[in-house]
């Protein structure tokens, strides 16, 4: 795989999040009949721990005579991402009459990068076994009690099915899902064999799998995709069922009748501005700018909000810890700060020493991404990003970090599916000499100099971390924050580096409605609403404020798993 193929895979990922695509899609309305109310109770409401009035708005009044055609479907499914698709696939190879409705002109497709799943073949075929207690326990635990361990649970137990069916599906039409399987031992954090990416070239390669799942759906009779048609709210019979919905497409409202269940995987929220800053308020001024899908923009679960279901209390998303900034710009503004503007680092994802703006080290940095930001968050606004700096003999200390799942920028037996043999030196030396002329990354032959051109305000005091780094490197030791031996490095050997401003950046919100353990959203009676699932990220109780990363690609993992569920329980209504 090339440079260059890297170089588009980023982008990629960030070529759609510019503020004109977010200012185009803005954020969808939704609605619901008038005997649910058009918001959710007071004391609903005040569990989000902010008004919602100015993002959840109310529920549009679209009617039947509306409509300029109506459907007859027995299952339908919101949203053509990871989750999406496979609730399709599943209901229609289930035998229903399904559609999938899309508001974008093509699939978002399914996750790349890395399903997490447990008892898969190919893990089978490398002799690793899980421990499904184990594996549900430590999850359990980056949740602190917040999420519903059940689903935990149902994720580990049924995922290795899901994963396997996409892998057959794939490997039939030339694509392969393969396994990382290759852990680091001696780690303080648990990393968990679980994550198979696709493999193929970007940027292709999602697009690729997702005219696949389109071919395979509409490959059962009477099954269909649509395109460019945005759900507008949920039809219920005036009781506690939902039996359809309304959506608009560019020859106006259509209702999609739903005879069995409709499917909600509409992707959550990360571009809906004012939803975003409402909710994650902490994350909003620490961010450098967004990474995520601009149809994602929280469709799905204001029309489930409208029927007066419930949401998680707190905020949970996919945060990375690679975005770069220049001096002159500032986190905390993270919509505005658009993709070719900022730098997309993923060696920022490797444990090398970091410092605040005072020059002094902050916390382990072998813990998972989020953990950086969330201490960051501490400082004060303005004051939210690191310095991560390193010596001339990177490349050395990158193969010995080991680092697992896309954070992988070199190559091993059963590494990340995305390393190659030579990805450091045609891909990660030329682009951190490219940040370096951009402004990104500061470069100096002594750490005295290093200091000056990051301008730190105590030069003194960073060169006192510089040098206990040293130290704790010649003891294989570290006192200070307890990171393991093998992942400390030194800083003595020039040319010396270091971030000009380091902070994070969005992939996706993962909090959600709070469903039961078949994936039915609890209606305002406390009772579950029958004739909807809710999967992928508009489902909560998965999460508790912290994104697991160790257990790699478990969001893609639980988004299939619980699309591929609920597509089975749809169609055996």
């Amino acid at each position: 795989m090339t440079r260059e193929a890297h170089l588009s895979r980023r982008s990629f990922l960030t070529g759609l999040t510019t503020v004109g695509a977010a200012a185009v899609l803005g954020a969808s309305t939704g609605c619901a009949p008038k005997s649910y109310g058009s918001k959710p109770q007071e004391a609903e409401a005040a569990q989000t721990a902010t008004d919602t009035a100015d993002w959840l708005g109310e529920a549009p009044a679209i009617t039947d005579a509306d409509c300029a055609q109506t459907l007859d479907y027995e299952v339908v499914v919101v949203g053509a991402g990871t989750s999406g698709y496979f609730a399709a696939a599943s209901a229609a190879e289930s035998g229903a009459k399904t559609l999938l409705i899309e508001k974008g002109g093509s699939g978002n497709s399914v996750r790349s990068s890395s399903l997490g799943a447990v008892d898969t073949t190919a893990q089978r075929e490398q002799g690793i076994s899980i421990d499904v207690q184990e594996i549900v326990n430590d999850m359990s635990g980056y949740a602190q009690g917040r999420a519903d361990t059940r689903l935990i649970k149902m994720w580990a137990e049924k995922s290795g099915e899901a994963i396997d069916w996409y892998t057959n599906l794939l490997r039939a039409h030339d694509m392969e899902v393969q396994l990382e399987w290759n852990m680091p031992d001696g780690t303080r954090y648990k990393e968990w064999p679980v994550g198979h990416g696709t493999n193929g070239e970007y940027p292709s390669r999602e697009s690729d799998v997702a005219a696949i799942m389109n071919e395979y759906i509409e490959s059962f009779e009477g099954c269909a995709t649509m395109f460019n048609t945005a759900m507008q709210c949920l039809i219920t019979d005036g009781e506690n069922k939902v039996v359809g919905l309304y959506a608009k497409s560019n020859k106006g409202y259509i209702r999609i009748n739903a005879s069995k269940a409709v499917i909600v995987g509409t992707g959550g929220y990360a571009y809906n501005k004012d939803m975003y800053k409402a909710l994650h308020t902490e994350e909003y001024q620490s961010h450098g700018t967004f990474d995520a899908f601009p149809n994602c923009t929280g469709d799905g679960i204001k029309a489930l909000l409208w029927l007066g279901c419930r949401m998680d209390s707190v905020p949970s998303g996919v945060v990375f810890n690679r975005c770069l900034l220049t001096a002159d710009q500032h986190e905390g503004d993270p919509y505005n700060v658009h993709s070719d503007s900022y730098g997309y680092f993923f060696f920022s994802s490797q444990p090398f020493l970091r410092v605040d703006s005072a020059g002094h080290r902050f916390h382990n940095e072998s813990e998972p991404y989020e953990y950086v930001m969330k201490t960051s968050a501490n400082r004060p606004v303005g004051d939210r990003y690191w310095h991560q700096v390193w010596d001339g003999n990177w490349k050395d200390d990158v193969y010995r970090f080991h680092t697992v799942g896309c954070s992988t920028i070199c190559y091993r037996e059963g590494a990340d599916h995305d390393a190659y043999p030579t990805m450091m030196d045609d891909w990660i030396e030329p682009e951190m000499e490219s940040f370096v002329d951009a402004g990104y990354i500061v470069k100096a032959e002594t750490l005295e100099e290093l200091a000056d051109k990051l301008q730190v305000s105590d030069k003194d005091a960073f060169l006192a971390t510089c040098a206990r780094q040293n130290e704790n490197y010649d003891n294989q030791h570290d006192p200070d924050f307890g990171k393991e031996a093998f992942r400390l490095s030194e800083l003595r050997t020039p040319p010396f580096y270091a971030t000009v401003k380091s902070c994070g950046f969005s992939l996706c919100t993962t909090d959600g409605i709070k469903v039961n353990t078949n994936l039915q959203p609890y209606g305002k009676n406390g009772q579950p609403i029958e004739g909807v699932y809710v999967v992928g990220n508009d489902q909560g109780g998965f999460y508790g404020g912290v994104y697991p990363n160790l257990a790699v690609g478990i969001n893609a993992g639980r988004s299939a798993t619980f699309g591929r569920y609920a597509g089975k329980m749809a169609a055996a209504l």
